[in-house]
């Protein structure tokens, strides 16, 4: 009842907006109507620097607002590309949480050098166009490639954020440090009613790069042909489309599948169970899933229950993908930078040659499903058996193998009423739901780990399930697992959760002396410093092996909509 009252009521929001006739634009609902917007949802981020190495990782902050700059709790996903010409080169997603989230890009070796445009929107914004997303200039150096000029570089603007009323004040306890030397910077000045506030400190730019214009302020005549978006209020959306599961081709318009019968479901692969069921959309056979919570996984399998193999779903891009073209800078470093660049290349590979988790996520995920298994079977306490056939008649005793019209299938024991019968249960292997069990029964026990039963009746979605068998390999990966033709596992990537960004401890004197090299660029990074309504804080850093300027920067905004920014120049010799 709560999920159909929450989807009554985004579809209620999502009524008053028409999508723009755009390229940035994959209709949601193609038989939406219009009418006058209303709520618009904005989105600013913060990196911890503009200049990259191919390789490096951008560090980002994203903060959603209205277009008053009033933050906006709304969405609960964001989604940046990183876009040269007009493809999205670099894709990432965050998880927003009260409007606010952080992750990382990671730019690949083989990135050409040059500008980039980082774009940055939610999926609501999508209803007005790419006109109103957020933008930010990015110079990405690829030092094993030609393709920037090495010349006199021109001054540009530095910094394109408004500054609030009051003066802000960020400082240093020291204009020069040491390398591995502990160092404390000191804000004052701040409001009382701040909503975020982030503080980085990163290598100088080597160059000052060009900024981005502004988004689009005109309000955007929007059009009922292309339908809406709805926002991610109570999790990620995940879209997909039925197809051929032969040729991976579309349906016609006027193909009849028999929706009302089939139903769609995904699961996100890994230790947990992440399952959704999802709905068909019978215009156009596009399929819409609600999720909730961040599994943290990297794959995502999609099923079709009541249905022949004769259909599957195909997961979309929940990425605009394509821009229109903008005319860019061409990038120009000063000769004199040069031997900064060379250092700077060096100091990437010691990092990568000697790896070190700089961002660790504290944050475990933990099972949408929170019911604890009837019995579990670890298969290494008890004797190998050939055959799951075996396993199931001589291990498990409360789940079984039978045969139906030719083929094997399992069941699991659970209570109805007074008595327990067999009934049809939903059967995870890895995370990845198994329709055709005979994949099931002609598996390999000995990549088997253990067998968790669930002997209870569960409403899943749409879908009731007797009982599950979720089966746990060694290596978690499900390996050798054959699926029928209407099951498909895609590559996804699910939202990112903040990390904690963690660097060495240099007040303690033994960490300065260690032969670990530390050739961090960025010194700090804290995408949500806490200030507890202290109008000044102090936050200690850590110099790394790197020596030249490096500049230290805090920005935020206030409850009211207020944007503010301080920035000081240090150095390390």
């Amino acid at each position: 009842m709560k999920r159909i009252l929450l989807y009554i009521l985004l579809t209620a929001i999502a009524g008053t907006f028409k999508n723009p006739l755009s390229s940035a634009n994959i209709a949601d609902d193609p038989s939406g109507t219009a009418a006058s917007p209303e709520l618009r949802e904005r989105m600013y981020v913060q990196t911890d620097k503009q200049l990259y190495l191919a390789g490096e990782t951008i560090l980002m902050k994203f903060t959603t607002t209205d277009e008053a700059h009033i933050p906006l709790v709304l969405s609960k996903t964001g989604y940046a590309e990183l876009v040269m010409d007009t493809v999205a080169r670099v894709q990432m997603k965050v998880e927003l949480t009260d409007g606010t989230g952080s992750g990382q890009m990671t730019l690949p070796e083989d990135l050409p050098s040059g500008y980039y445009r980082l774009i940055a929107y939610t999926r609501f914004m999508r209803n007005e166009g790419a006109g109103v997303f957020f933008e930010k200039n990015i110079v990405v150096i690829n030092t094993f490639q030609s393709g920037y000029r090495l010349s006199e570089a021109e001054p540009v603007n530095e910094h394109p954020l408004p500054v609030a009323k009051g003066a802000i004040s960020l400082s240093t306890d020291k204009a020069t440090y040491t390398t591995r030397e502990r160092g404390e910077i000191s804000v004052a000045g701040l409001p009382e009613n701040i909503h975020t506030l982030s503080v980085s400190i990163a290598g100088r730019d080597l160059i000052a790069v060009a900024e981005a214009p502004e988004p689009d302020a005109v309000i955007h005549e929007l059009s009922r042909q292309t339908g809406r978006f709805l926002p991610e209020y109570e999790g990620h959306i995940i879209t997909g489309e039925l197809v051929d599961s032969e040729t991976g081709n579309s349906l016609p318009a006027d193909f009849d599948i028999g929706q009302t019968a089939v139903v769609p479901a995904i699961s996100f692969a890994g230790e947990n169970i992440w399952f959704f069921t999802g709905r068909i959309n019978e215009y156009d056979h596009s399929v819409r899933f609600f999720t909730t919570g961040n599994p943290a996984t990297k794959e995502i399998a999609a099923v079709l229950y009541n249905a022949d193999e004769k259909y599957s779903i195909a997961i979309q891009s929940p990425f605009v993908n394509r821009f229109d073209p903008k005319q860019m800078p061409v990038l120009r470093i000063d000769t004199s930078r040069y031997d900064q660049l060379l250092a700077r290349s060096v100091a990437l590979q010691v990092f990568r040659y000697f790896p070190q988790d700089r961002s660790v996520n504290p944050l475990i995920a933990s099972s949408i499903f929170k019911m604890n298994p009837t019995s579990v079977y670890n298969l290494a306490g008890y004797a190998r058996f050939p055959t799951m056939a075996e396993v199931f008649t001589e291990i498990i005793i409360n789940a079984r193998f039978r045969r139906t019209a030719g083929k094997q299938e399992l069941s699991v024991l659970v209570k109805k009423g007074r008595f327990y019968q067999y009934g049809y249960p939903l059967v995870l292997l890895d995370g990845v739901p198994v329709t055709d069990h005979e994949s099931v029964y002609n598996y390999d026990p000995y990549l088997v780990e253990r067998i968790n039963i669930y002997n209870d009746t569960y409403q899943l979605g749409s879908l009731l399930f007797d009982g599950i068998i979720e089966i746990k390999t060694l290596r978690g990966v499900h390996q050798n697992l054959k699926i029928n033709k209407s099951s498909k596992i895609t590559k996804y990537e699910a939202p990112q959760q903040p990390g904690l960004f963690v660097t060495p401890d240099y007040s303690i004197e033994k960490n300065r002396h260690s032969l670990m090299p530390d050739s961090r660029h960025t010194l700090l990074w804290n995408p949500d410093l806490r200030c507890d309504g202290q109008t000044s804080i102090r936050t200690p850093f850590d110099t790394s092996d790197l020596t030249g300027e490096f500049q230290a920067t805090i920005e935020g905004i206030t409850k009211d909509g207020q944007t503010f920014f301080a920035t000081t120049i240090f150095r390390v010799e």
